[in-house]
């Protein structure tokens, strides 16, 4: 019975203390990939941008807007010409990539700069499926830092030349701060252990080229019910 209970006291110490240290070579890894605007080079492959909450209105959350205006800024500084929208599209209602995509259209980025990237369900996929569905083998990802970190690292070890922009414009409550902060402690052991097993995503479909049109990974009903298409002149 003592030993049981010593097993119990021992065995969470020694889990929070592996994680610790991840978290730890996550962030030390991250944080020298992470770049100013005038420290970044130009004509990388692409301005990835990892998903985040929308709304029924069609509308990106406060944190996804500051990702999308880092990459209307980069994108307008010659980083890139190309942005890949990266997230969850399975609820039509709430499809991150669309939503994404209308927002920097509106925005003025042309709609055929824009990839969307329907299947970046995590960070993880997101930067995996930009080295094998698009091509990616260098860029810029634009998000908050706690999240860069993770990116970042996972790019590395996947081998991806990639740098991350920094978009803390908007400042979030301090209960959003803290509850970022402790899913990610706890996603970066997951991130840890995806590459350390080069872990393959649940999708990988059809691959995309780059120096063609983004309108390419638009669907049919997108494409015939886009309002930036249909009203051009």
């Amino acid at each position: 019975m003592k030993r049981v209970l010593i097993l119990l006291i021992i065995l969470p110490v020694l889990f929070l203390a592996a994680l610790v240290w991840i978290n730890l070579t996550i962030m030390n890894t991250g944080s020298a990939r992470i770049k100013s605007r005038q420290q970044l080079r130009t004509e990388l492959d692409a301005i990835i941008v990892p998903g985040c909450k929308v709304y029924l209105d069609g509308t990106p959350s406060p944190m996804l807007k500051d990702r999308l205006d880092g990459a209307v800024l980069l994108y307008g500084t010659g980083v890139s010409d190309r942005i890949i929208v990266s997230g969850d599209s399975s609820v039509k209602e709430l499809d991150e990539p669309w939503i994404m995509r209308n927002y920097l259209v509106a925005a003025g980025i042309p709609p055929e700069s824009i990839f969307l990237d329907n299947a970046g369900l995590d960070t993880y996929a997101t930067v995996y499926r930009a080295r094998e569905i698009f091509g990616v083998q260098t860029g810029v990802v634009t998000t908050q830092r706690f999240h860069l970190l993770r990116a970042l690292y996972i790019a590395e070890r996947l081998g991806i030349d990639l740098f991350g922009f920094e978009t803390d414009f908007y400042e979030y409550s301090t209960s959003t701060v803290i509850k970022n902060s402790i899913r990610d402690f706890f996603a970066r052991g997951k991130a840890w252990i995806e590459t350390q097993f080069k872990v393959q995503p649940r999708y990988l479909d059809e691959t995309y080229d780059l120096s063609d049109s983004g309108l390419a990974t638009l669907s049919e009903e997108q494409k015939a019910n886009d309002p930036f298409i249909n009203n051009s002149p």
